[in-house]
This record gives C-alpha cells, structure tokens and sequence, in this order.
C-alpha cells in the first residue's frame, strides 16, 4: 500500500488526522486494506483524484479531479453502530454547507441536493478486524465541475450553484464539520423527522420507489425515529428502510 503525499492532524473529537492521496481507485474501497495495516481510527482517507468511486447500491460514483471525495475510517470503541449514521451525517453535512449555499437539502436517505439536482452522496460501509467493528464513512462532492452524469440524475456543483470557484480544502473542513455534527446527532439518538422536515427535500411530495427491480409511485410522509421512511401509496400507509429500497423524484 503506497503511503500519503501527506498528513495532516485535525485533532477532533471523530476526525483525528487527514492522509491525502493523489489518486485511488475508491476511498471506500482502499479504507479495508488501510484498516488492516493498522491505520488509526479517525483517520481521513482524501483522495485528490478518485477514479473507480462507489455509490448505494452498487452504483458507480463518478468524480473528477476537482470533485472532493474522502472516507473516515472509526472504530467503534463499544462494538455498535450509532443508529441512523448514514442520515445523521446527512443531516449535519447540511447543516454545515447550509452557511455557504442555504438551497442544500438531504434526500433520504444519503444524497445531497440543489432544486432539482445531485450536489453529493454518502456510502457508509462496516467491517470486523481482529474482533473490533469499524465503520468506513465515504462523501463525495462536486465542487468546481459536473462529472460526467450519463442517464442518472441530473448533477450539480457547488461552482455551478453559487457562480464561483471553492477551495476543496475549505470545502473538506467544511464537510468535516457536518461529520462531527452527524456523528453527535447520531449518538444521541435524536428523533430525525423534525430535522428532516426542514432540511429534507422529499417530504409531502410524490416519489418513485424502487423495489426488488420494481417500481411504484407514493407520498412520502414522514421519517420515523428509527430512520424508515414513512410513505402513502395505493396499499396504505407503511414505512421502509433504506437498505430496502431506493428513491427518485
């Protein structure tokens, strides 16, 4: 495994310190060998140049040399993880970018949105290493450019959004900042509806639901303490999980 370009420590009380590479394949992916050389938890994998990212569900992630994409790798210090991370970071890299573009919404349960448009998502991912729990939390962003989006949806950029250029160092602190304040929330077993009733784009508005390989239409109504997604279609009214199922507008 080839080492940094360099390292910088950050000294939070999640994120400890930043290792910056100059190109990976994933972040995500590259988080499980780091793990296992005995990288420390709270370690910032930043890879200035991603090239093979990974998305939900086994999608692609597409990115480009101005895109941010990184993955904090922790370890869990009680061999759980904190309920609803995933949405919880969502929330807090909301929360955090809401300073420089108030627009930024959440889109259950992992994507970042203006209007209409892709800005980022989250993948979180797990592992076991010599009996402890880790978790690989990876975000990707774009920042100065549109990566190529083929027929998936329509993509933005915070360049795009606000008419000028951003520093993806500044950005990363930034970014950084909603993690600490996801992992916060997360810990303290918040309910998430009221939060995701005001920074959440997908609320009171008709959605597609995607199953199983099949598709239906309905209303999504609320998001309940324990994450699942409240919805109204022609079966009634029934929550699901994310690991279910996928959402599009």
């Amino acid at each position: 495994m080839s080492g940094p370009v360099k390292s910088v420590q950050w000294g939070k009380e999640i994120v400890r310190s930043i290792e910056i590479y100059p190109i990976l394949g994933s972040t995500n992916h590259f988080a499980r060998p780091f793990i296992k050389s005995g990288g420390a938890s709270g370690t910032v994998l930043w890879a200035l140049d991603q090239t093979d990212g990974v998305g939900r569900l086994g999608r692609s992630w597409d990115a480009d040399a101005s895109s941010l994409t990184f993955s904090l790798v922790w370890r869990s210090p009680n061999k759980m993880i904190p309920q609803n991370l995933t949405l919880a970071v969502g929330l807090g890299l909301v929360q955090s970018l809401e300073s420089i573009l108030p627009t930024v919404k959440i889109k259950w349960p992992n994507d970042l949105w203006i209007g209409e448009q892709k800005l980022g998502g989250i993948l979180t991912d797990t592992m076991r290493d010599q009996g402890q729990l880790w978790v690989i939390l990876g975000v990707g962003l774009n920042i100065n450019a549109t990566p190529p989006q083929g027929d998936r949806s329509p993509r933005i950029s915070l360049q795009e959004a606000t008419g000028c250029s951003w520093s993806r160092l500044g950005i990363l602190d930034l970014a950084l900042s909603g993690v600490e304040r996801g992992f916060a929330l997360a810990q303290s077993r918040a309910d998430l509806g009221n939060l995701f009733r005001k920074h959440g784009n997908f609320l009171d508005r008709e959605i597609t639901v995607v199953h199983g390989g099949q598709s239906f239409h309905a209303l999504a109504r609320d998001v309940l303490p324990d994450g699942r997604l409240l919805i109204e279609d022609a079966c009634g009214v029934r929550a699901l999980l994310p690991e279910e199922i996928s959402v599009r507008f």
